[in-house]
């Protein structure tokens, strides 16, 4: 199987990445020899272009770490840049229709699922990775098999229409974003709320009934631990300003003792 993520959560592995929205290549190779199973590059917040995010992803193949992209929205260019690039797991936010999942898909995957334009580019390493050399339709088949979708629900909407998203062939799993969410829900940052937790047992189970993996962002470990209690594929812990500020906080900490 191309995709390493794909593949430990089809053996029924729990996996755990982190975002990075502020740090480099070099930072991304460094978090191969952490443990993590992937790294998601934001581009929707980060200051990343397209030369930068694809240095990402190359430091991440380098190190065995499945590189995923945030992208800011769904249109060609978002989806197209980093599909050619090399990411193996595109995360969308602010879905709000069936409509955008409609047009996600069709510009993310190839037939029979999608309209993705065709290029061999670096993902395959220009044509030249054994995968990419036979039929046109065996490529199309790996390169689908290879991009992760998974659209952030991470809207009052999108919670509404949770159980049609996950039934849509070419949407891989959902991603959710909990502080995006509580706020479409009127309710921000009050993840204590029974109604809050209520909606993340429905985007759950939705994606239980069938079969696609679920994705949760947690801001620290005690939360990590207990959504992966909860049933859920991936956690998805911290973002690289906060884990590096802390850390670096410890030690001066420990070194003032």
């Amino acid at each position: 199987m191309l995709n390493k993520l794909r593949e430990k959560m089809e053996k029924g592995e729990q996996t755990i990445g982190t975002f990075v929205s502020a740090s480099n290549e070099a930072f991304v190779e460094c978090l191969g020899y952490t443990g993590l199973d992937y790294v998601i590059i934001d581009t929707e917040h980060g200051p990343y272009d397209t030369m930068d995010m694809m240095s990402m992803i190359r430091a991440a193949e380098s190190v065995d770490l499945t590189p995923l992209v945030r992208i800011a929205d769904v249109t060609h260019k978002e989806i197209q840049r980093a599909a050619d690039c090399g990411a193996q797991g595109l995360i969308v936010p602010c879905i709000r229709t069936m409509e955008e999942i409609h047009k996600l898909v069709d510009l993310a995957k190839y037939s029979p699922l999608g309209n993705r334009g065709f290029i061999k580019g670096r993902g395959c390493h220009f044509g030249n990775q054994a995968w990419a050399a036979g039929s046109m339709e065996q490529f199309m088949e790996m390169s689908n098999e290879k991009l992760l979708v998974l659209p952030q629900c991470e809207t009052a909407e999108c919670l509404d229409i949770i159980e049609d998203v996950m039934k849509v062939d070419g949407v891989d799993g959902i991603f959710i974003g909990p502080f995006d969410l509580s706020f479409s829900m009127g309710i921000p940052g009050r993840f204590d709320e029974p109604v809050f937790e209520e909606a993340i047992q429905r985007i759950l189970k939705a994606c239980q009934d069938a079969g696609k993996p679920a994705f949760i962002f947690t801001p620290n470990e005690e939360a990590a631990r207990a959504r992966l209690a909860q049933g859920f594929d991936s956690v998805t812990n911290g973002l690289d300003p906060g884990v590096i500020t802390a850390a670096y906080k410890e030690m001066v900490r420990k070194i003032r003792g």
